[in-house]
């Protein structure tokens, strides 16, 4: 086959030589030439000439008008696909499979599902062992494994390297592409045993505008061919992932924001409920082998607190006490800050005994760490606490909270409001 040029033949699904194509024309245009000459040869001279000089013209015309119509994909198909011709159709079914599932799951799977199912379509595209998400931190100076699937996944996931480290940072830092079969860089950053599985690396930066907000990163136990054709099937995932990561990761944002409290940072009541629903109906399956306990909590005098000193140093007080009582919980309870400065916990597994322990625990963290209002004047936080645990003492939110709100009053009582002892500098 030869220096002949050549073009598709989209009907036939062949391919023919671009002259071949003009030969029918030209035999047609001779043939009128021909009985002219033979019907009327008085008329041969200055108008034959003029006849064929028509007919030079009208070929031409025609050639350029066909070659306008070959559409550029046609004639450079190689150069035109992402992938070798025989993926590319698979490829294309792939990557509109991935908008498809934005637009339905877009908005009711969390931000791990979404990464997961969207892992998923791109192992079909291009296989590999693990894959992460990573975004930076509000002063991007730090990328978090945000998510991580496949091999070694609970020794990523949360992880934190600096935003200039590893094959990731380098991805997230030039806005490129980076394939590497050298994790040397990746071993330093990440450690050798978390990287033992894999041999190779690539890092997609996800895009909006000018700015890269996140990378995603895959890992391989083979090479990853170093290809201007694997450069452009990842170019083609980008594409298609960049803006379901993106709607996933605004769509969480504004989820997180309705459901955490401003000043602590805290889950607020909201989050609460929904968590203390779903914890109750797991325990209504497993009624002997799950037992739950929920802590209501307050400030003892906190409304004189806001009174004498004002809301700056009451909002700080209300971090403060968050901050303690989580430093006493379980990494399975949850914390939350409901209304004013109320708090609630739920402690799931977690018998009556095991609530008493965890009370206990709490009051002792109180009692020697004071909350402090300048460099050398503290004030020790008091608290009231009430508890409840389920089927004992309910087996609604509504029961449960019922009760144990009734014994944070039963608490207050034991112990009247009295005389805050703030130095005087600190009172309006």
């Amino acid at each position: 086959m030869s220096a002949v040029s050549y073009h598709d033949n989209e009907s036939r699904g062949c391919r023919i030589p671009a002259s071949a194509r003009y030969v029918p024309m030209l035999v047609g245009l001779a043939a009128i030439a021909f009985t002219l000459l033979i019907s009327a040869p008085e008329l041969v001279g200055w108008r034959s000439a003029l006849a064929a000089a028509s007919a030079l013209v009208f070929v031409a015309a025609t050639v350029a008008a066909t070659r306008r119509r070959v559409p550029a994909r046609i004639q450079d198909p190689v150069r035109a696909d992402p992938v070798v011709s025989g993926r590319a159709e698979q490829l294309n079914e792939r990557l509109v499979a991935l908008d498809e599932a934005n637009e339905v799951f877009g908005s009711s799977l969390n931000a791990a599902d979404m990464f997961r199912l969207v892992s998923s379509r791109v192992g079909e595209i291009f296989p590999f062992d693990a894959s992460a998400l990573l975004v930076p931190g509000e002063d991007r100076s730090e990328l978090t494994f945000l998510h991580f699937d496949g091999i070694n996944a609970d020794a990523f996931r949360g992880m934190e390297i600096a935003s200039d480290e590893g094959l990731a940072g380098a991805s997230f830092r030039n806005g490129r592409i980076e394939i590497c079969s050298d994790l040397s860089a990746d071993q330093a950053a990440l450690g050798k045993e978390r990287l033992e599985p894999f041999s190779a690396s690539a890092a997609i930066p996800m895009i909006h505008g000018d700015t890269v907000f996140g990378v995603f990163q895959i890992f391989c136990s083979e090479p990853i061919e170093r290809s201007p054709d694997t450069y452009k099937l990842f170019e083609a995932i980008s594409e298609h992932v960049t803006p379901i990561f993106r709607n996933s990761l605004e769509f969480e944002r504004s989820l997180s924001k309705a459901l955490t409290d401003a000043i602590t940072g805290l889950p607020n009541e909201r989050a609460f409920y929904m968590v203390l629903e779903n914890q109750l109906a797991e325990s209504q399956r497993n009624r002997e082998e799950r037992p739950i306990t929920i802590l209501s909590i307050d400030i003892r005098d906190f409304a004189a607190v806001n009174t004498m000193l004002g809301h700056a140093v009451g909002d700080r007080m209300l971090e403060f006490t968050g901050a303690r009582i989580s430093e006493q919980l379980r990494r399975m309870d949850f914390l939350a800050r409901t209304v004013n400065d109320e708090f609630h916990v739920i402690l799931p597994t977690a018998s009556e005994a095991i609530g008493h322990e965890i009370v206990a625990r709490i009051k002792r963290a109180f009692e020697t760490t004071e909350f402090e209002l300048s460099d050398d004047e503290g004030y020790t936080v008091e608290l009231n606490i009430g508890w409840a645990t389920f089927w004992k003492d309910g087996e609604t939110p509504e029961e449960l909270l019922r009760t144990a709100n009734q014994r944070k009053r039963q608490a207050k009582s034991e112990k009247p409001a009295g005389v805050l002892p703030f130095p005087k500098e600190y009172v309006h």
